[in-house]
């Protein structure tokens, strides 16, 4: 079964990148290419739903999340198979986006796959503090874990990857860690 994606007219259109390349599963369809007449200003984002879902489409993909703020655009949603695939919050970034519905695209397709009138909202991609691992603290960390002394455990790792570049003809990258570690 092929998923059909049809995309706004402000989602981004990379030159040369093609998604089914990515996942043969999915067909995305610009809507300029689809229906240009869809584009033209004052066309109602109710009457592209409609549409969007008689010739097809799975779901439409869109950068305007103000969408699920007005009664018409709900009440037609809510009488058809149509999903809508927004952001939570602005995003203005095509790579930041592309990536994003890339990210969900697995999850994306299950949901989308039940048929049932929704409204996905993508969450903003954010680092928390909690997601930063400092590679000194965490062989601290490994060192505690195994009920030895951190000198034992880094002098250990790096006999070991010395040796293997010794081996393979790599020794010179020694030098480079040796450079970066004194900085």
């Amino acid at each position: 079964m092929t998923l059909r994606l049809l995309l706004d007219q402000n989602f981004p259109r990379p030159p040369g990148f093609e998604l089914g390349e990515i996942d043969a599963t999915v067909e995305v369809v610009h809507i300029f290419d689809h229906d240009r007449s869809l584009t033209e200003r004052g066309t109602p984002d109710w009457l592209i739903y409609l549409r969007a879902d008689e010739d097809g489409f799975d779901a439409l993909v869109t950068r305007d999340w103000h969408q699920m703020e007005q009664p018409e655009e709900l009440w037609v949603l809510s009488n058809l198979r149509l999903i809508v695939v927004s952001w939570r919050k602005p995003m203005n970034d095509p790579v930041a986006e592309w990536g994003h519905l890339l990210a969900y695209l697995p999850q994306l397709k299950r949901r989308i796959a039940r048929h049932q009138p929704r409204v996905l909202r993508l969450p903003p991609p954010h680092l928390a503090k909690n997601n930063e691992v400092n590679p000194r603290d965490a062989l601290g960390d490994y060192a505690a874990e195994q009920g030895r002394a951190v000198q034992e455990v880094r002098r250990e790792a790096e006999a070991i990857v010395s040796s293997h570049l010794d081996a393979t003809g790599r020794a010179h990258l020694m030098e480079l860690v040796a450079r970066q570690r004194d900085r």
